[in-house]
Order: structure tokens, then C-alpha cells, then sequence
């Protein structure tokens, strides 16, 4: 083999070595969203009787299949404003449409989920609320030191 053939190699074989690790680095955070949602919901009901914690999960669950159809519509209409975005020639009014749907998609999700959550809140007690209200929260990304 050629000096030039056995760099060329050496640096596809690194730059393959660092693709892998960036995409290794990253699946984490993609591929197990729902295990730590999962893990999340465990702990803020550790405590609760066993009927307590069937009924909140029961009511998550409601609240997650209530929202899915809306959050697909929303992803649509993201999909849509990437393509008039990459149209050629750019349809500002369509893009601005677009945009707007986005916005009107949202705010019809925020007001069907708040909706949703208390009717599902109505029957349970003030700690059970509480517990509920832990489980609705995002939680925090964990501060960044660089």
C-alpha cells in the first residue's frame, strides 16, 4: 500500500471512530425518553397505596392519549412550514400560514390539556393532587459546566 492510501485509511477509519460515538453519545437522550418518564412517575408515586398509583398512572395516560392526536397535527404543520421553508420560490404567505396554524395548534393543545388534567384531578385528594402536580412538571436539564 501507498503512504497516501494508508492516510486516507487511517482517516476514514478515525473519522468513522468519532461518528460512532457521537451517534452512541446522542441515542440516550432519543431512545429512552419513555424509561425515564417511566422512572419519574415511579418515584413521585413511591408511597402512595397501590390503588392511588393505578388510579394517577390511569389518568397520565389519559392525559397522553388526549394530547396525541393534537401533538401529530402539530408536527404535521411542522413538517409543512419545512417544506415551504425549502420551496423554490419561497411562498412567504404560505410560510406565514403555516406559522400561524402552528401557533393556533398550540394554544387548542394547552387549552384541550389543561381541560383534560382537571377533570382528571377532580376525584382525587389534596396529596394525590400534589403527586399529580410533580408528575406534570418537566423536569429540569441538569446545569451545564463547560
Amino acid at each position: 500500500m501507498s503512504k497516501k492510501f494508508k492516510i486516507a485509511f487511517l482517516a476514514s477509519l478515525f473519522l468513522n471512530v468519532v461518528l460512532i460515538g457521537v451517534f452512541l453519545g446522542q441515542s440516550p437522550r432519543h431512545f429512552d425518553r419513555e424509561a425515564r418518564r417511566e422512572q419519574r412517575l415511579d418515584q413521585v408515586l413511591e408511597g402512595l397505596p397501590v390503588e392511588a398509583q393505578s388510579r394517577l398512572r390511569e389518568k397520565m395516560a389519559a392525559i397522553r392519549s388526549a394530547a396525541q392526536p393534537l401533538f401529530e397535527r402539530i408536527r404535521t404543520a411542522q413538517d409543512e412550514v419545512a417544506s415551504a421553508l425549502a420551496a423554490e420560490p419561497f411562498d412567504e404567505a404560505a410560510y406565514n400560514r403555516k406559522i400561524v396554524e402552528i401557533n393556533r395548534l398550540r394554544m387548542e393543545s394547552t387549552e384541550h390539556l389543561s381541560k383534560v388534567a382537571k377533570e382528571a384531578v377532580m376525584s382525587l385528594s389534596a396529596d394525590e393532587r400534589r403527586r399529580f402536580a410533580e408528575m406534570l412538571r418537566r423536569p429540569r436539564p441538569p446545569d451545564r459546566k463547560n
